[in-house]
């Protein structure tokens, strides 16, 4: 099972696994309102929008971290490869 672990640089949060060092999540305020944005990184480097997953906005930044987390465990559990479509679970 893949460790993970937040981490702040700035005032963006990176979810990140402790093993590779390679992020694949990331929590931060949306400019300059007390709303805060999960956004997943895929892995697919395709340097395209596909590489990013939009989770949502939330009322602060807790709930924002647990959408990043709960999409990770979601994803280990899994026994297909690859993630489900986007929108098909929402948190």
């Amino acid at each position: 099972m893949t460790e993970h672990k937040w981490e702040r640089h700035g005032d963006k949060y990176y979810y990140f696994d402790v093993n590779t060092g390679k992020i694949v999540g990331s929590a931060n305020k949306l400019a300059l309102l007390e709303i805060f944005i999960a956004v997943v990184y895929t892995g697919q480097y395709t340097f395209t929008l596909d590489d990013e997953k939009h989770l949502g906005q939330y009322i602060n930044l807790d709930f924002a971290k647990r959408a990043v987390e709960f999409f990770w465990e979601r994803e280990g559990r899994t026994l297909l490869a690859g993630p489900p479509p986007f929108g098909t679970d929402t948190f």
